[in-house]
């Protein structure tokens, strides 16, 4: 899965010569931090964040009307800022967002802007990836962290009718063992928990 197949294209944009003026409270109205500043052919020029607009906001009302009505975006936007291209794998976003303690990020191709990448767009993926609204039984296993163990489990599945909607691992302590949480469907709960017991594994959560 890539973050184009993924990311939202939000309707605001700013232009970099658009007056401050017009710009104040404009986070009020939004759900977002941050707005894309982008020039007439659409290529990103930096982010108007919600600080900037405070920023201008206390200028204007400290009273510094000499400047006001030539302050614009382009004398507040951040120009320093994390992005990642629209071709990478969303995991890679993930990781990104979870490393800068990030919310959103912008999505660029070529110098362009093209859509924006968010925390609940990355839940609703991990949803998908564990299969969540399915219907079925939700097994959690402690597997051996070797070669071929990932497969056995899922060859007993597969012999007893059974069906992987969802599939999730991650490795513990020190890559001592491996979590395997997968949604199935196709089999009853009470089977499936017999069949694992041919293979040396530790159900967790079967529900």
């Amino acid at each position: 899965m890539l973050v184009r197949e993924r990311m939202i294209s939000p309707e605001k944009r700013l232009t970099a010569n658009l007056p401050m003026t017009s710009v104040i409270g404009i986070f009020d109205k939004i759900n977002s931090s941050w707005l894309p500043v982008i020039d007439q052919e659409g290529t990103m020029l930096g982010l108007l964040t919600w600080a900037d607009s405070k920023r201008a906001e206390q200028m204007i009302d400290n009273g510094n009307k000499s400047s006001e009505k030539e302050m614009t975006v382009r004398d507040f936007m951040t120009t320093k800022y994390l992005f990642v291209n629209e071709n990478i794998p969303i995991e890679e976003a993930a990781r990104i967002m979870i490393d800068y303690d990030m919310s959103e990020l912008p999505v660029v191709k070529d110098g362009y802007f093209t859509g924006v990448i968010t925390d609940k767009i990355m839940l609703r993926v991990l949803m998908e990836i564990t299969g969540a609204r399915r219907q079925g039984i939700r097994l959690m296993v402690q597997l051996e962290n070797k070669t071929g163990e990932l497969l056995r489990l899922l060859q007993i599945v597969s012999d007893n009718q059974g069906s992987v909607e969802g599939l999730c691992t991650y490795c513990g302590s020190e890559n001592e063992y491996l979590i395997a949480t997968m949604r199935v469907e196709g089999i009853d709960k009470y089977i499936l928990k017999q069949a694992l017991k041919g293979m040396d594994c530790k159900v967790i959560d079967i529900r």
